[in-house]
């Protein structure tokens, strides 16, 4: 029989923590430990109680959830899952890059109606966190502080614009990504003739604010991606919630689909077909990487890639928070390279420039 989850839900709405409480009860597999309704509360019920899953409000009296993170994290083993709105999308973010571990969208009074979908949601995300090992969130979070990524690029006399799309990069990431995809948007200059698909398994309403995170991130801009868009070097498109995200030839151009097929990996945007399109569209001028997350997604795209003679990076085990779909790409054969995180962006950069090299010499 599988282990008991064990649960502290914390918010300072009394409705709020009753939806929760009532939404994670409908799986005997979880029990509910306890709640909190501040931040200092919530610390000290941590390190009383042990729980393995601390759902955690942001904005709370005393203490707010940003700064009892790390407390939570230093005192106890707890995984922790943000509860965000629409309206803080940055503060989340900003908590996921401090060791939370996944969040959701924090529910509202119209959503007692639907239980049983609020249900489905935050139990599949607590199973999720629970079995990511605390030592693995530690190990990551060290990887990021260390700053292992080499500069950006030598002093050199200034480039001009990329005026052509040398490579197209694709990337998928799922739980753990945010973080590790600002570290390598970071990593990589305006400068570089190619264009980039970004698909990051979120909850509805918050792509258009990773997006533009991600574009403050560093040079590259950032935008949620829309149908018909022709690809631009230079612009990294991300893929909106509830959107399947593909390349699509257009005569001479590469144009962007979104489509509503149904979830792949249970999952819409799913980054496998993104990847194999990116394959299909580009061959061997196609870069797919794989990052962080639970499950398999990306592991078949990234072997199409590598099959039409494009270039493959995989995130190592030491820096993922969830090394599933990384882990999936290299038991299939799809990894031309396994990087820590913060090599993740100087390897895309090797690729993209091999294969404008190669472009100019033909």
């Amino acid at each position: 029989m599988s282990r008991v989850i064990r649960v502290l839900v914390v918010d300072d709405s009394a409705l709020i923590r009753q939806m929760l409480t009532r939404a994670l009860s409908l799986d005997p597999r979880i029990e509910i430990v306890g709640t909190a309704k501040t931040g200092v509360e919530a610390i000290e019920r941590a390190r009383e109680l042990s729980p393995d899953v601390v759902t955690l409000d942001i904005e709370m009296p005393e203490l707010d959830g940003l700064d009892a993170l790390p407390h939570i994290r230093k005192h106890t083993d707890a995984r922790v899952v943000m509860l965000s709105s629409l309206d803080d999308p940055d503060t989340t973010y900003r908590a996921l890059a401090k060791g939370a571990v996944d969040f959701i969208a924090k529910p509202s009074a119209g959503m007692a109606s639907s239980m049983t979908e609020l249900s489905e949601h935050l139990l599949k995300t607590i199973k999720t966190a629970h079995r990511v090992s605390p030592d693995r969130i530690a190990a990551a979070l060290r990887s990021a502080e260390a700053g292992a990524e080499a500069p950006l690029r030598a002093a050199a006399p200034p480039e001009a614009p990329p005026s052509r799309i040398a490579a197209c990069v694709a990337i998928a990431a799922s739980t753990g990504g945010p973080p590790v995809l600002e570290r390598v948007l970071s990593g990589l200059p305006a400068t570089l003739p190619a264009s980039y698909l970004i698909v990051q398994h979120l909850p509805s309403g918050f792509s258009r604010s990773l997006a533009k995170r991600l574009s403050a991130a560093g040079e590259i801009t950032v935008v949620e991606a829309q149908d018909g868009t022709v690809l631009q070097p230079g612009v990294a498109y991300l893929a909106p919630h509830g959107h399947h995200m593909v390349v699509v030839q257009d005569g001479t151009s590469r144009q962007l689909k979104l489509t509503n097929d149904p979830p792949q990996h249970g999952v819409r945007p799913a980054g496998d077909l993104t990847l194999s399109s990116v394959a299909r569209a580009f061959g061997d001028r196609s870069v797919g990487v794989v990052l962080t997350g639970m499950g398999a997604d990306g592991a078949q795209g990234a072997r199409e890639i590598r099959q039409a003679g494009g270039d493959t990076v995989v995130q190592d085990e030491s820096t993922s928070v969830v090394w599933g779909m990384p882990g999936a790409a290299i038991r299939l054969g799809a990894a031309s390279r396994v990087v820590p995180a913060g090599l993740v962006a100087a390897e895309i950069r090797r690729a993209v420039r091999s294969r404008a090299e190669r472009g100019a010499a033909r």
